[in-house]
């Protein structure tokens, strides 16, 4: 069977829904948080290899995690798109972000990265809008479409 015809090969380049969007996204979130957990776990362990006899947990207000995972998601969401396109979550899910079809470049990607981590609900836009776009696609005039082969165009 060739990819051409195998199964979900007439969603090829078209817009994902927004179960797919939310899982992919889910999944990116899940990458920043963990993150955020490794740094506050470093440091907890170089702390501890520092003063081991009174050493104690380190206590960060919670704005600071939230602060590092944000920031954390944010590299991690541009560096993804204005490369391939595809984050963990997008490859999991079989989608990729565009611009017109094409690779989204590296200012458009940081726009659209800093609207995703400070607006997040705006994904569920795609529930709605007749195209899937969420707000950040609105905004950022790019679309998230269905992309298991390595060219996808939107429709």
């Amino acid at each position: 069977m060739s990819a051409s015809h195998g199964p979900g090969a007439d969603l090829q380049g078209r817009p994902a829904g927004v179960v797919t969007r939310t899982i992919a996204g889910a999944v990116d979130y899940g990458l920043g948080v963990a993150a955020a957990a490794g740094t506050y776990a470093a440091v907890a362990a170089l702390s501890f290899l520092v003063n081991p006899v009174g050493w104690s947990w380190p206590r960060w207000p919670f704005i600071v995690f939230l602060a590092l995972g944000a920031a954390y998601l944010f590299v991690y969401l541009v560096t993804c798109w204005a490369t391939s396109g595809r984050t963990l979550g997008g490859v999991l899910m079989g989608v990729r972000v565009v611009h017109h079809g094409e690779r989204v470049r590296l200012p458009r990607a940081m726009l659209r990265g800093l609207i995703v981590v400070a607006f997040p609900v705006g994904l569920f836009w795609s529930a709605v809008d007749h195209r899937s776009r969420s707000v950040q696609d609105l905004l950022t005039r790019t679309s998230v479409v269905y992309a298991w082969r390595s060219s996808a165009a939107t429709v």
